[in-house]
């Protein structure tokens, strides 16, 4: 029994953690922008190259425009929404029994977010309270229905589409030469270094900073 519940309260602390630093981060860039807008327009108004009334009728057509067009602010947070294509077994066949040894089970740690119907009708993949709404990983890096030794899916008949329709074959992240099961050494010693961050690494990687 408590396991689980260690494995929960590590959950609820992941999420704590990514909403405090994402509210964080959110607040930071705000104030960036503001000191930066602020100033600019009071230079311009200053020195009367600029009409402040025009400049705030502006700022609304620029907000109203930003939202009909979606570019709002987005703090990480992500839905997957299948075609029909997606659904379609594309019936590739790996065999990873035999390549597991070399490429760690790496596709297991990749994060992918779930569907709508995913994340509300209970399914065996759960989503990550660390990372709203992508698929949950434990403390190892993998996803949570990856056998904690052998690294194979424990849920492999109800996998998502996303692992479905996923193959390593031409994926040169994990192969340097599928044929000859050369694994990218590099470039999984690098995620697998990563595997394990925190919230905050997660949200600061989202956002494509260092």
């Amino acid at each position: 029994m408590a396991e689980p519940l260690n494995e929960l309260e590590r959950q609820v602390d992941r999420g704590n953690q990514f909403v405090h630093s994402a509210i964080t981060q959110t607040a930071q860039h705000v104030d960036d922008a503001n000191a930066l807008a602020n100033g600019l327009a009071a230079l311009l108004v200053q020195n009367g190259l600029l009409d402040g009334q025009e400049l705030l009728a502006m700022v609304e057509t620029v907000r109203t425009e930003t939202h009909k067009s979606g570019r709002n602010v987005d703090v990480g947070i992500k839905v997957r929404k299948d075609t029909p294509e997606d659904l379609v077994d594309p019936g590739l066949e790996v065999d990873c029994e035999a390549r597991i040894p070399y490429c760690r089970g790496a596709c297991c740690s990749f994060s992918f977010p779930l569907t709508v119907d995913e994340i509300e009708r209970g399914g065996p993949l759960k989503w990550d309270l660390g990372r709203p709404y992508f698929n949950r990983q434990g403390s190892g890096g993998y996803c949570h229905k990856s056998h904690e030794e052998t690294h194979f899916c424990t849920i492999y008949e109800e996998r998502p589409s996303v692992c479905r329709k996923y193959s390593c074959v031409e994926d040169d992240r994990i192969w340097k030469d599928f044929d000859a099961m050369i694994p990218n050494t590099e470039f999984l010693d690098q995620h697998f270094a990563r595997a394990a961050r925190g919230p905050v690494e997660i949200f600061m990687d989202a956002h494509g900073r260092d």
